[in-house]
């Protein structure tokens, strides 16, 4: 649980956000002139009432009746008027400022690198864009308002009760005091409270969204209840956290309620007293309880929003957690264009460790040719998928040499680099768009007819075509269901159509029957004719034709070449896995 010295300053993380206020700062003026003009008018009615009572009742000078009740009228017709210009300004202003930070925020996390999103889940990062960002704007924008028109009317009524009378005056000053004093005394425990909430709902969120996701694994293992159980858990902790933060504001609220009304008794006593003896007139007593409550209703307000300006701080607190951070891998600062690249591909004496200390990829040297066709293979967590990581620069090698053309990919644009690559993973990935914009996606100029014969060379062109809407039919929550296998090809298609200069294969048709697989790769070997091609694969039948085949165990190259030279190795690694999991029978099936 954070210390309160860990906890950041308000001040400095509000300071912070209103860097998103800047482009409305004018509007925001126009907003603190109408404030200031309400505020002005609220003060008015006291004085008129005042007036009201000594002049024209006790004193009957009836001759100011007419003025003082047109006054009376005119006010409230003037601050609807500005109220409504100076809602529909807050409402506008919340709106574009929301919106902002979210588009900052959203822009800032698809920069930011692999290792970022390994650490947080999805759900977690979802409730921070949305709704720590809604929390800021509903405080920085209405309420902020509303604590500038108090502040105003504030000093407007410290300056009338003093006028009026000062020793009650005094009395309204010691009253605010208790407010002070009961802000310091209760904040703490609110502020811990909600931190840990938040906390608490970032992992319940991170969980629920993990769950979901792999909802299939749940069901096929029998875990519902168990699941249940565990979300049950980390409900009743965040609700636990809930509670005690709702505990420690009611505590705060109830004693901001029995300052007010005790003051309200003290206050309208001694005003009763002062009456009696003469020190004041009766229209001095109700001024001065009028300008007492527009001193005392904004410390009212201050203390309840007490609980909500710590939210504020939370919740800016933690969008600034994700704006700090920086990517791991960026542009250099003279980048080197590569706009168009011949697919030569150079590992030389390669370390990386996403760990420090725990190295994962241990002197990795690989060369490869334009068009050749790299496979890697090995058991789980031997590193293959960490290569294919690095050759996009997801990552960057701890030490050693990666070229791209004979250039170091750390001082190539990333943009220009990632542009090169074509890339299948196991897992497929469909947006709630039509097919072809799923396929263009990778490539936004492609033609229509690219699109078709990317979808015709991944096998999947015949059966878009019998859709009732094509290359239109959406898919997606709102769209056609595909099978794992029809949304597989829609996945080479969209690769095929970026025309990349290096094609990676992450297990791509390891969800694939063997009919759809043996074809697709019939129609790979003509895309990937002349094309760099990196392939990750279990199925060793898929890689046998593989320029190079290249056997990984614990970050090391325990053996390379093709797949004759291996096969030729007595008592070779790969020699074994390949009868092991093939047998004869397979491969002489293959061949014919």
């Amino acid at each position: 649980m954070p210390s309160r010295d860990e906890h950041p300053k308000p001040v400095g993380n509000i300071r912070k956000i209103l860097v998103f206020m800047s482009p409305y700062k004018k509007r925001l003026f126009l907003l603190m002139g109408l404030t200031m003009v309400l505020a002005l008018l609220a003060m008015l009615p006291p004085l008129i009432t005042k007036t009201l009572v000594d002049d024209v009742f006790t004193d009957g000078n009836t001759d100011h009746l007419f003025g003082l009740g047109l006054a009376m009228a005119a006010i409230p017709i003037c601050s609807a008027t500005c109220a409504y210009i100076q809602q529909t300004g807050i409402a506008y202003l919340g709106q574009r400022f929301v919106f902002d930070i979210r588009a900052a925020l959203y822009n800032h996390l698809l920069h930011l690198s692999l290792r970022f999103f390994g650490k947080h889940s999805t759900g977690k990062i979802v409730y921070r864009l949305m709704g720590d960002s809604g929390t800021v704007q509903n405080m920085l924008t209405g309420q902020s308002i509303t604590i500038v028109s108090d502040l105003i009317s504030s000093s407007f009524a410290i300056v009338a009760t003093f006028y009026l009378n000062w020793r009650l005056a005094i009395v309204v000053l010691l009253l605010i005091v208790l407010f002070i004093l009961n802000y310091k005394f209760t904040l703490h425990p609110m502020v811990i409270a909600g931190r840990a909430n938040r906390q608490a709902f970032d992992r319940l969120s991170g969980g629920i969204q993990n769950r979901l996701v792999a909802n299939l694994a749940v069901k096929t293992f029998g875990a519902e209840a168990r699941e249940n159980q565990t979300f049950q858990v980390q409900s009743m902790t965040a609700l636990a956290y809930e509670r005690d933060q709702d505990l420690a504001a009611n505590r705060f609220s109830m004693n901001v309620a029995l300052i007010q009304n005790a003051g309200n008794a003290l206050l309208f006593f001694l005003g009763c007293a002062m009456v009696l003896s003469d020190s004041m007139s009766y229209g001095s007593v109700s001024a001065f309880n009028a300008y007492a409550m527009q001193l005392l209703w904004p410390a009212v307000r201050f203390s309840n929003l007490v609980s909500q300006l710590e939210q504020v701080n939370i919740a800016t607190d933690r969008l600034f957690e994700i704006f700090d951070q920086k990517p791991e891998v960026a542009n250099p600062e003279n980048p080197i264009p590569c706009k168009h690249i011949r697919g030569k591909v150079d590992l030389e004496h390669v370390m990386f460790q996403y760990v420090e200390g725990k190295p994962v990829l241990r002197d990795i040297t690989i060369h490869c040719k334009p068009g050749d066709t790299t496979a890697l293979i090995g058991p789980t967590g031997c590193g293959k998928s960490t290569v294919l990581n690095l050759l996009m620069r997801f990552y960057d090698i701890t030490d050693g040499e990666l070229k791209i053309d004979d250039m170091d990919i750390r001082k190539l644009n990333l943009h220009d680099l990632r542009r090169q690559f074509g890339i299948v993973l196991q897992e497929s990935l469909l947006f709630g768009v039509s097919i072809r914009e799923n396929i263009r996606y990778s490539r936004p100029d492609a033609t229509d007819e690219e699109i078709e014969n990317a979808a015709k060379t991944a096998e999947i062109h015949d059966f878009i075509m019998s859709l009732p809407d094509k290359y239109e039919t959406l898919v997606g929550d709102f769209g056609v269901e595909l099978s794992v296998g029809q949304k597989q090809r829609i996945n080479i298609a969209r690769a095929i159509c970026a025309n990349p200069a290096i094609l990676i294969m992450d297990e791509a048709t390891s969800s694939l029957d063997s009919d759809s697989e043996l074809a697709i790769q019939k129609a790979m070997a003509k895309v990937l004719a002349g094309r760099t091609s990196f392939v990750v694969a279990h199925r060793l039948s898929t890689i046998k034709n593989a320029t190079r085949i290249i056997l990984l165990d614990k970050g090391y190259i325990v053996e390379q070449g093709t797949h004759e030279e291996l096969m030729a190795i007595p008592n070779g690694r790969y020699h074994e896995l390949y009868t092991k999991h093939m047998g004869a029978g397979v491969i002489e099936e293959e061949e014919n």
